[in-house]
């Protein structure tokens, strides 16, 4: 993992050089390549992410350019799954058991008769 921090972080220096724009970095514990516009794209996009460094630069071009952002569908989705919703149904509210009299010995009861 060390190994493909150093190589994403390189690509990602490599990127900002070519992006003056553009604060870019690589995420290593997302593993993907971010930029942070320093000033706000005709499209109105401030930031874009991709998997790898060619791909960014190529959404930051479309950004720079005004093209508007691809949707949500056509971009590669990360690799982690989003929490699912459960089907279960919410537990009903339980009823209170009616109150209980101690029990009294078998003596009492006779006598209180």
């Amino acid at each position: 993992m060390a190994k493909e921090h150093t190589e994403g972080a390189a690509a990602a220096r490599a990127l900002a050089a070519r992006l003056p724009g553009w604060t870019v970095w690589y995420g290593e514990h997302t593993r993907r390549f971010w930029a942070l516009s320093r000033t706000k794209g005709r499209s109105g996009a401030s930031h874009a992410e991709a998997a790898t460094a060619e791909e960014l630069e190529r959404m930051v071009r479309r950004i720079e350019d005004g093209v508007p952002a691809q949707a949500s569908s056509e971009r590669e989705a990360p690799t982690r799954e989003a929490p699912r919703a459960t089907s279960a149904p919410a537990p009903a509210a339980a009823e209170p058991e009616p109150r209980r009299e101690p029990a009294r010995p078998a003596d009492a009861v006779t006598a209180a008769s």
